[in-house]
């Protein structure tokens, strides 16, 4: 096999494509500082930002290593399963990506360190087991999305030697975390069949799949109807104008979602829903983001 087949395969375990949210998402967190109160020393972003990214790389790698199984099933073409990378191969890289991660968070101290090494174990853990506990690895999947944003807040707020900065990151984490926990349960109605092969305990699958709908609907209801918190404590226009967007989005996803139920192939409309609210997410960390840069720009001029 050729050294560059090999590669590929490498890159493909790792989501490239995934670690772009994850770039916005701690730059969020790190921009709460900077930019939020105008801090005249700064954490480098590129610190936080390749922490989170490669503890995220090896967090995808692990999953690949521990769905092999399933993957020779429903994706036989994945690195592992097709046999361009050997799961032995899969372990190895897995556990350098997310040691060098939690190795970089020394940067800012031992707080961030600690929350780095907690965030890692979980990620692996859910790999392992958790995400076979249904409604249980929902949860860790929206905190993991969250957590970078916290993350990215405590890295330079440790930094720059004020812990309680890092509060500021707590309200877009919020958003992020309701946001991803309705999606994630959206995409367990879409794996509903997926799901069964693995004996994974969904919600759909436990409570069916019309209280899932309604738990995904309330969930992203709940994302509407904070979404002009920020506004109110400090964030202006520019996230004003993008929330607005998010928030049709979502509004149109809860309708759909209320239909769900009676349509004839749910896990189809539920993988339409999921795309819907991939978009959402993009939008939603985009009203934070440029909001944040517009302050730290102005700030700085």
């Amino acid at each position: 096999m050729s050294l560059g087949r090999k590669l590929k395969g490498y890159l493909q375990l790792m989501r490239p494509h995934n670690l772009v949210a994850v770039v916005i998402t701690t730059s969020i967190g790190w921009l709460t500082v900077s930019a939020l109160h105008k801090t005249h020393e700064v954490l480098n972003p590129i610190y936080p930002v390749l922490t989170v990214a490669l503890v995220a790389a090896g967090g995808y790698v692990i999953n690949d290593y521990f769905d092999v199984e399933v993957d020779k099933v429903n994706k036989a073409y994945r690195p592992i399963p097709s046999g361009v990378v050997g799961r032995g191969e899969a372990l190895v890289l897995s556990l350098a990506l997310g040691a060098a991660g939690v190795a970089l968070s020394l940067t800012s101290g031992p707080y961030t360190f600690v929350f780095a090494a907690f965030s890692a174990a979980l990620t692996y853990l859910y790999s392992y087991r958790i995400k076979e506990w249904g409604f249980a690895g929902n949860l860790v999947v929206a905190f993991e999305g969250a957590a970078s944003i916290i993350y990215g807040g405590l890295a330079s707020a440790e930094y720059v030697g004020s812990l309680t900065y890092a509060t500021s990151s707590l309200l877009p984490a919020l958003y992020a975390f309701l946001l991803l926990l309705g999606r994630e349960i959206v995409k367990t109605i879409e794996d509903y069949k997926a799901d069964e092969l693995r004996n994974v305990k969904s919600l759909p699958r436990v409570y069916g799949v019309k209280a899932a709908a309604y738990v995904a609907s309330l969930l992203l209801a709940c994302v509407v109807a904070i979404s002009a918190l920020p506004y109110l404590m400090g964030y202006g226009i520019p996230y004003l104008a993008l929330t607005a967007g998010t928030d049709l989005i979502l509004m149109y996803s809860i309708r759909e979602l209320m239909k769900l139920p009676r349509t004839e192939d749910p896990e189809v409309e539920a993988g339409k829903l999921r795309s819907v609210l991939k978009v959402a997410i993009f939008l939603g960390s985009l009203a934070f983001l440029v909001d944040l840069l517009v302050k730290l720009l102005s700030y700085k001029g």
